[in-house]
């Protein structure tokens, strides 16, 4: 009302009259007499052209903006400003200390649930099930297989058309607080682009490969860590039986006066070194488990039934048995070398034409312009052949060359250190066994041995049965270790595996 009142146009007589006395906005229509005043030209205010805005519509005309006017504007540019920066992201030290304080209470909540964790005893089915569902080395080996499966889909997706939503605002600062749906532009585009046939194909090829070596990766990594878990099981065995061996040195006179209790032999020292080692021992066990397993908030106590147990040493594995032994390990070697032959073929493809195609049209549909229309679909097919006049690609070739040799030779070694490991671990294998039982009699003889009634031959004694057990101990371990080697490239002991 104040502002009409300022700035209030003549009285304008062309059709219908505007009384002084009339409220804004009210026009009272009468029929124009002879003698009254002549009709009012329009002409443009000397504002419109400031405030005529993107639709080309220019405002009545009236005096300039108002003070409530700037106002108005001022809050829109404002609250806009405040939108961007609330949707952006908050400062560095807040971020980080967020993430700290959700750390401490991740690691509050780790520290109250080890203080009195769980026992928990698993056999070998169940051991193996829970390293297959909680193991991370495995799911880091299971999300390479997806991530090669993804990407093999996506070559084949980068055939499809594509599309786009594009959208844009545009306004004069100065008119902010009168932006409406005709200052805005929205667009929806699509095109369909096929960069090189040869070089999709070539990718296409690269992403096949890529797959199969994650699955026959995640195959190797599945036979290692079961390998590892049961080498933990033998050792858990192991420990268990050492203790009750400990357990006969109890039976030693405990010495009375503090004189006898500070008493630093030999034979003490000894016993206070092995108890020691044992529970180290046990410690470094229950870290491997929780490793393993997935699991460290649980006490785990690992039962031998149901271990794998194999008779290497009296089979005598047949090493030139190509059906039975070494499958996974020459799969993995043909898909280095194609690998290698992969990227040598690439760089001679440089020097053959690649085609391009590339559909183009105008947008399908946007709010401020011209409707779709078919004759402006425009269809460009490109072709290049690179003449390698400073001849990088020729180098890319000898280099790619060189490459694949050193790596035929690389593998040709690997392979005679394997056969000639392999020969040796045989070897080892039946030499241990012998040794092996040879321990387990004296083993056998030391304890049908009447108890003496002398403590120094009853200490002699338990002295003897201590060095025996700890012999068979290691080999024990020696033979897990020497069997481990067999067992990897022995394809009759593994599941099949499932097609990535």
């Amino acid at each position: 009302m104040f502002i009409s009142r300022i700035f209030r146009p003549p009285t304008c007589l062309e059709g219908g009259a505007r009384w002084d006395n009339a409220p804004v906005g009210a026009v009272t229509h009468r029929k124009r007499l002879i003698g009254d005043n002549p009709p009012c030209p329009e002409k443009p205010h000397r504002h419109a052209a400031v405030w005529r805005g993107r639709a080309g519509r220019a405002r009545p005309p009236g005096g300039p903006p108002s003070t409530a006017r700037w106002t108005r504007r001022s809050l829109c540019a404002s609250a806009l400003a405040l939108l961007l920066f609330t949707t952006g992201c908050r400062s560095l030290p807040h971020e980080l200390h967020q993430r700290e304080t959700e750390v401490t209470a991740s690691i509050a909540a780790q520290a109250a649930a080890l203080a009195d964790r769980p026992a928990r005893t698993v056999v070998w089915a169940d051991a193996v099930a829970l390293m297959h569902a909680h193991n991370l080395a495995l799911r880091q080996a299971r999300d390479a297989v997806t991530t090669g499966r993804e990407r093999l889909r996506q070559v084949n997706r980068d055939l499809l058309p594509g599309a786009a939503i594009t959208g844009n605002l545009n306004q004069a600062l100065s008119q902010l607080g009168d932006l409406n749906g005709d200052d805005a532009a929205l667009s929806v585009y699509g095109f369909f682009n096929v960069p090189g046939l040869i070089q999709w194909r070539m990718r296409r090829y690269a992403s096949e490969l890529e797959l199969l070596r994650a699955g026959w990766a995640l195959e190797l990594k599945t036979r290692e860590l079961t390998i590892q878990l049961r080498e933990l099981f033998v050792r858990s065995e192991l420990l268990d039986q050492r203790r009750r061996q400990l357990a006969l040195a109890q039976r030693w006179p405990q010495p009375g006066p503090l004189a006898l209790s500070l008493d630093a032999n030999p034979q003490k020292l000894e016993h206070e070194t092995l108890l020691w080692s044992l529970r180290r021992e046990a410690e470094a066990l229950q870290d491997a488990a929780a490793e393993l397993l997935g699991d460290a908030a649980i006490a785990w106590t690992l039962d031998p039934a149901g271990r794998p147990r194999f008779d290497y040493a009296t089979a005598g594995p047949d090493l030139h048995d190509l059906a039975r032994f070494g499958g996974l390990h020459r799969r993995l070697q043909a898909a280095e070398l194609e690998g290698a032959r992969l990227r040598q073929r690439g760089v001679k493809l440089q020097y053959w034409p690649d085609l391009s195609i590339n559909l183009s049209s105008p947008p399908f549909y946007q709010t401020n312009g011209s409707s779709w229309s078919a004759d402006a679909i425009f269809l460009n097919l490109g072709a290049s052949v690179p003449l390698d006049l400073r001849g990088n690609i020729a180098q890319q070739l000898r280099e790619t060359q060189r490459d694949f040799e050193r790596l035929e030779l690389e593998l040709r070694e690997q392979n005679a250190r394997t056969l000639t490991g392999l020969d040796r671990a045989r070897a080892s294998l039946q030499l241990n066994a012998r040794r092996l039982r040879l321990t387990e009699a004296r083993l056998d003889a030391l304890r049908a041995l009447p108890v003496a009634q002398s403590p120094a031959r009853t200490r002699d004694n338990l002295e003897r049965l201590l060095a025996l057990d700890q012999q068979r101990t290691s080999l024990l371990l020696e033979q897990t270790q020497l069997e481990a080697l067999f067992w990897l490239l022995d394809e009759s002991r593994w599941p099949a595996p499932a097609q990535p």
